[in-house]
């Protein structure tokens, strides 16, 4: 224990001692997603607001009195404001032309009603449809937004006129759908939050153990002062016990501090604070059971870089032979993200990464079980161990440590 002890401030110490590398691990990543996801939230919130508060210029031709004044009438979906509405006529105004200025954003939506619209309607005997072209740019946020509001309008006045023409209005309304939601407001909050978290954190933790374990192993072997390690009276299994013990600690901190970049910016980005929901939904449970995860996944992960690094001849072979993995890990997360709801067979908690991603999912939906916990941290530490075992084999071939 002595000897774990030993390997295991040295690389402490060999990394907190850099200024530079503690700056580049442990402080830019959570100072960047925080700054990043924050900026993001801001511009997500004012790219809306700029949507919803334009002025609809809407250009028509023939429209009837009747839905002019629903138009300037209609209240918006919120029920706080009427459209920003302006009305304009179409005039002379040739189809090339109207196109050229929808497409420029010059105008948002053009309405072009049959000649004698409301006459066609309102005639018993006519069985014609009148129609009413609504033109607009659907590859515009505006153009799309002012469409969606004005055909609400359009649509309500048809039903009206529909009814209207029936004798009694209840042969139109056969039955009267009634709403009562039921949610769990936590539950829907954790929806969110976990489309983009167990993803997050798992990448964090394979970023933080890449960008400091090529350099333990292949790092000290390419300088060549793993060969006076290696002839210390000390126990090959002890060095490997310390190398990913203290790369697991140190990759953990930094995604810690990613974990906690996020957690302050996540309101924003997701727009909570407009709401009710916040991230103290969240209890000591909940925490507590994230940390335990990430820290079986690190050890998971920190094994597994570190055996590729102790493979490798030099930090960039290191670097390159890594990569593959991260790409699985990026897989992983992304399917996990768009996938459905946690899986919650003990089974599934066994496959590395995958179950700790599920779980960490169930987590943060209020889904998750005390024994698919106890699985995923057993099984990461069985899994480390035999990373463990690895290393140690490999620090005993000199073929390994000392090829060129």
């Amino acid at each position: 224990m002595h000897s774990f002890w030993q390997i295991f401030k040295k690389e402490m110490i060999r990394v907190l001692t850099d200024k530079r590398l503690v700056l580049m691990v442990f402080i830019v990543p959570g100072l960047s997603i925080y700054v990043l996801y924050s900026l993001m939230g801001m511009m997500i919130t004012n790219q809306l607001e700029g949507v919803q508060e334009h002025r609809i210029v809407l250009y028509e031709q023939n429209m009837p009195t009747e839905i002019r004044a629903q138009l300037l009438a209609h209240d918006t979906v919120n029920d706080q404001q009427r459209l920003n509405l302006e009305i304009r006529a179409l005039g002379d105004m040739d189809t090339e032309t109207m196109e050229t200025q929808l497409l420029q954003g010059d105008i948002d939506v053009v309405l072009i009603f049959d000649a004698n619209f409301m006459a066609a309607i309102q005639d018993p005997e006519n069985h014609t449809i009148p129609e009413v072209h609504i033109h607009y740019n659907y590859g515009r946020q505006q153009s799309s937004f002012g469409y969606s509001q004005i055909n609400q309008v359009l649509m309500t006045f048809r039903e009206e006129i529909l009814i209207d023409r029936l004798d009694s209005p209840e042969q139109y309304l056969v039955f009267m759908p009634v709403n009562d939601p039921v949610v769990d407001e936590r539950q829907l909050t954790g929806q969110g939050i976990a489309v983009l978290m167990p993803m997050l954190i798992v990448i964090f933790l394979f970023a933080g153990a890449m960008s400091i374990g090529p350099d333990a192993i292949a790092g000290e072997k390419e300088r060549g002062t793993i060969a006076t390690l290696l002839v210390t009276p000390i126990k090959r299994s002890d060095i490997a016990i310390g190398k990913v013990t203290s790369l697991a600690a140190l990759a953990l901190i930094s995604a810690l501090s990613s974990f906690i970049g996020i957690l302050l910016s996540l309101p924003r980005l997701m727009q909570l604070e407009a709401g009710n929901a916040n991230l103290g939904i969240y209890g000591f449970t909940e925490y507590g059971a994230i940390l335990i995860v990430l820290a079986s996944t690190v050890l998971f992960i920190t094994g597994l870089v570190a055996v590729v690094s102790a493979y490798a001849k030099t930090v960039k072979e290191a670097s390159m032979l890594i990569m593959p993995f991260y790409f699985i890990t990026l897989l992983v997360g992304l399917v996990s993200s768009f996938g459905q709801d946690p899986i919650q067979m003990p089974i599934v908690h066994v496959i590395p990464l995958y179950g700790a991603v599920n779980l960490l999912s169930g987590i943060f939906v209020f889904e998750w079980s005390m024994v698919n916990l106890l699985i995923v941290l057993s099984t990461s530490l069985v899994y480390t161990t035999l990373f463990i075992w690895a290393l140690s084999k490999m620090f005993n071939s000199e073929k390994v440590m000392f090829q060129r």
